[in-house]
């Protein structure tokens, strides 16, 4: 093990201290990114980064950020024809299928080879505790013998989270005691409660009034929900849950929209998709929502129509864009810290 930020998975390592530090540095990078350009912290620095899951967001504004900052960072597609070989997470499984090579013998590999790992994992949406747990995720950073960055998994999108925080905080200045509400969206298909869990936390340490609203049958993780509640109680907001969409954003300053599986519905992702259609007027629209007095936040990619109205998304209440610039601020505080303990 390294130093308590070595293991960047939920982005609760740290505390309050560490998470404070990265927001104040985040914007100290985005106030004059020239002046951390030319001082190159991470000049030599390499990062490698293993991608079981598409992305738009966390790559590029990971490899601008590794770019900028003097460093570089090696994409690797797990598994397909112009990826890695498929991989093995579990301890103990006999490879006689499609994975040829196991996270043991990656992790040591990729450790001598690089200064930090980072690996995107989503849920595998058949199993609700076990991916609670974050088994791939903890397998690699068991074998890594560098720093690891989780870049979404089953549970946690650290980095996401801080984007967030670092957004209401610019949005709001002082968020302490302000309301947010953390709405779940209808989907076509089943996903996962990684984004979730990373907006509640973010708002909890911002001191916060978290309204959680959803459907019945939707609930986030308990121990999650209980981590949150003691956040926000250090930093003198609150987390409350209601099943009322109308109510929840009547007197929220922000609303977040979010579409999440059902916990019942795992391993049936079909009947999990037919449950989410069931609540189709849970679309986030002007009958639940005021433009000219709240702020609108989605991580993107967002289904137009479905999780939210066009009018919202393309208003001037929507902070969707400012949520994904300050992704690549947010990442190059974390690269800093996590691979220059010096800087």
């Amino acid at each position: 093990m390294h130093n308590q930020f070595s293991q960047y998975i939920s982005g609760l390592e740290g505390g309050q201290d560490l998470f404070w530090s990265l927001m104040y540095l985040a914007n100290e990078i985005k106030k004059n990114p020239e002046s951390f350009y030319q001082a190159a912290p991470l000049k030599g620095k390499v990062m490698s980064a293993l991608f079981l899951n598409p992305s738009l967001r966390t790559r590029t504004s990971m490899e601008t950020a590794l770019f900028r900052l003097g460093g570089h960072l090696n994409v690797l597609q797990v598994g397909g024809g112009n990826g890695t070989w498929g991989m093995a997470f579990e301890k103990g499984v006999k490879m006689d299928g499609m994975e040829a090579e196991h996270i043991i013998e990656a992790a040591g590999v990729l450790s001598s080879y690089s200064d930090a790992l980072a690996m995107r994992s989503f849920s595998t949406m058949s199993d609700f505790k076990k991916d609670m747990q974050d088994q791939a995720m903890q397998a690699l950073a068991q074998h890594s013998s560098v720093p690891l960055l989780s870049l979404e998994s089953a549970r946690y999108h650290p980095c996401q989270g801080l984007a967030d925080a670092l957004t209401i905080k610019e949005y709001l200045g002082e968020p302490k005691g302000r309301n947010f509400t953390l709405a779940w969206a209808p989907h076509p298909k089943m996903c996962g409660v990684a984004v979730p869990h990373s907006a509640l936390l973010a708002a909890a340490r911002l001191g916060m009034n978290v309204n959680v609203v959803h459907p019945p049958g939707y609930e986030l993780d308990p121990e999650v929900m209980i981590t949150a509640e003691q956040l926000a109680q250090v930093e003198g907001g609150s987390i409350t849950v209601s099943n009322d969409l109308s109510a929840g954003c009547q007197d929220a300053d922000i609303v977040y929209a979010k579409a999440w599986g059902s916990h019942l519905d795992y391993g049936q992702t079909a009947q999990g998709s037919l449950r989410n259609q069931e609540y189709q007027d849970w679309t986030l629209s002007s009958k639940y929502f005021d433009i000219e007095k709240q702020a609108f936040m989605h991580c993107l990619p967002v289904r137009r129509g479905v999780v939210v109205e066009d009018e919202i998304l393309d208003s001037k209440a929507s902070l969707v864009q400012k949520q994904a610039a300050y992704r690549l601020w947010g990442q190059m505080a974390i690269l800093i810290k996590l691979m220059n303990q010096n800087f």
